[in-house]
């Protein structure tokens, strides 16, 4: 029987800015895998923080070198209007197994979404929805570049395809090392060479998320609601999902003050953890958690990493690995970590240059470290 499933997702931020910018026509390029054979695809697109309404100019799915155009309500054309999520009309995009398809969006104007889990998406000006990539044109872009603001596909929130495959969702629930896709897309790979579309790993990380609290200011806009406030949007509201990955707290220690202990504690870390857990095994839900991981030794914009929060981040490792109430702990601190004088810190080789964030051998170390039978219960 027939049915829809997600395959591609990003968690959608509150708009930073608030100008759109001119009417120059912009063409974001980017690749998504399909793990099973479809017949259809239809796309969600969000406008529920913006400021102005977005202009769609076109939209294509591209498969064996033929363009499938998505429409919404029959044309191609379409606005997504403020403080709203549509959905598009259904597109026959017929492949008769796993695929990758590239999928080409054309905006109006400067859209300042600001979460991004496509490195590799590339833009281009004009409208490029009727032209058929070549070979190698999708590269990874400068920072900054897309739309102005950074290397993002605005305004995208879901696509799903149409499958008899019997399949079903893990989420990666995360910050900026999950929304980076270093480590879920070699995971998502694992996946389906394992169990061939029997699962999809869908991202929702956000650059810069915390659990517990949310920044001031225009930063705060682009870093997300806290993870206990945006839980329901970006896990709960996702259809077939059996499994989440935890993979926040990070951040969270290293906005540890005296002015935000009150909000960022290990008591307040555990109660929230704990609800989330409850929730999706109420659902029938598995939860697979991962350690957090070293930030030692990295620079942030509110100061130094000290060794208060170091301390928190073991405390809470500590809790994670011994609190008993997930179905899978994956130890990625252990993973990544190495040890000097001053204690844990990202491995050298491992990490982008920040002591933070890992880069591809990092991200496919740490897909390398779940084990799929733990992870999907199988």
């Amino acid at each position: 029987m027939k049915h829809w499933v997600p395959v591609w997702h990003q968690a959608i931020t509150e708009n930073a800015l608030s100008k759109r910018g001119s009417d120059k026509e912009k063409t974001v390029t980017f690749t998504i895998r399909i793990p099973f054979a479809c017949t259809r695809v239809r796309m969600r697109f969000s406008n529920r923080y913006g400021n102005n309404p977005y202009d769609i100019k076109g939209v294509s799915v591209i498969h064996n070198n033929t363009i499938h155009y998505v429409s919404s309500q029959g044309s191609s054309v379409f606005e997504v209007p403020m403080n709203t999520v549509m959905t598009s009309d259904e597109t026959d995009v017929v492949t008769d197994g796993p695929c990758d398809l590239t999928v080409r969006i054309c905006y109006s104007g400067l859209i300042t979404d600001g979460n991004s889990i496509e490195e590799y998406a590339d833009l281009q000006d004009g409208n490029l929805t009727d032209v058929l990539p070549e070979s190698g044109e999708i590269h990874k872009p400068l920072f900054l570049k897309l739309l102005g603001i950074s290397n993002t596909v605005p305004a995208l929130e879901l696509i799903e395809a149409e499958t008899e495959t019997d399949t079903s969702c893990v989420v990666a629930f995360g910050d900026s090392i999950t929304a980076m896709s270093r480590w879920t897309k070699p995971l998502s790979r694992r996946l389906e060479d394992a169990y061939h579309g029997k699962y999809v790993l869908l991202n929702s990380g956000i650059s810069g998320n915390c659990l517990l609290y949310r920044r001031d200011g225009a930063m705060g806009k682009l870093f997300g609601r806290e993870g206990i406030n945006r839980f329901e949007d970006d896990v709960l509201n996702i259809p077939n999902v059996s499994t989440v990955i935890f993979a926040l707290g990070v951040n969270d220690v290293s906005y540890i003050t005296e002015e935000t202990k009150g909000t960022i504690n290990t008591d307040a870390f555990i109660k929230a953890v704990t609800d989330i857990v409850n929730q999706l095994h109420e659902r029938n839900i598995r939860v697979a958690v991962q350690t957090i991981t070293p930030r030692l030794k990295c620079a942030r914009s509110m100061g130094k990493f000290t060794q208060e929060m170091e301390n928190v981040r073991l405390e809470w490792n500590e809790w994670i690995r011994t609190a008993g109430i997930f179905d899978y702990v994956v130890d990625q601190e252990k993973a990544v970590k190495a040890r000097d004088l001053q204690g844990l810190y990202f491995k050298e080789g491992l990490h982008q240059g920040d002591h933070l964030h890992p880069n591809e051998e990092g991200g496919r170390i740490m897909a390398q470290n779940y084990d799929l039978k733990q992870l999907t219960g199988e």
